[in-house]
């Protein structure tokens, strides 16, 4: 299997696992720390293996910077929001810094702007139809899994 093949596997493995926290969470608005620690595991093993296979361990303190600025960012985000964001975003911002690490690790701000921007860009879109009101809530996860495809996708395409 090529370099390019094997560097695909943490993203692959946050977008198969990832999915069913985000159906969770449109569904019943929680991302449940079950299947948040499970694709947590799961994408830093694929990084661990990958690493391996490559015998290429450069990226990973990118990766822990990446984790520590997003999980950071996150946690003053919920505190500041006064529970307008739930805390299972926080716990989820780690998985999706891990991927956001392994392929642009610059890029954590984008990935925020990207999942804020695309839930705001909803949110007004659910208000101006008249399906939300100015305190309705809406799932985040799916947004922050959006921001995760749309960043690695970017990276990996211009890299």
């Amino acid at each position: 299997m090529s370099a390019s093949c094997l560097a695909l596997i943490p993203l692959i493995a946050f977008l198969i696992f990832g999915s069913t926290s985000v159906l969770i969470d449109l569904r019943e608005h929680r991302l449940p720390n079950k299947l948040t620690l499970r694709l947590t595991v799961v994408v830093l093993a694929s990084q661990t293996l990958t690493s391996i296979a490559l015998a290429n361990w450069a990226n990973w303190p990118a990766i822990i910077k990446t984790v520590l600025w997003l999980f950071g960012s996150f946690l003053i985000i919920y505190f500041l929001s006064r529970n307008s964001l739930g805390f299972g975003d926080v716990k989820f911002a780690i998985p999706c810094a891990l991927v956001i690490g392994w392929y642009s690790p610059s890029h954590w701000a984008a990935f925020l702007w990207v999942s804020f921007g695309c839930a705001a860009l909803i949110a007004v879109l659910l208000w101006l139809v008249g399906r939300a009101t100015s305190t309705s809530a809406i799932a985040f996860g799916p947004f922050m899994y959006l921001g995760v495809l749309i960043v690695a996708t970017n990276a990996l395409l211009s890299g």
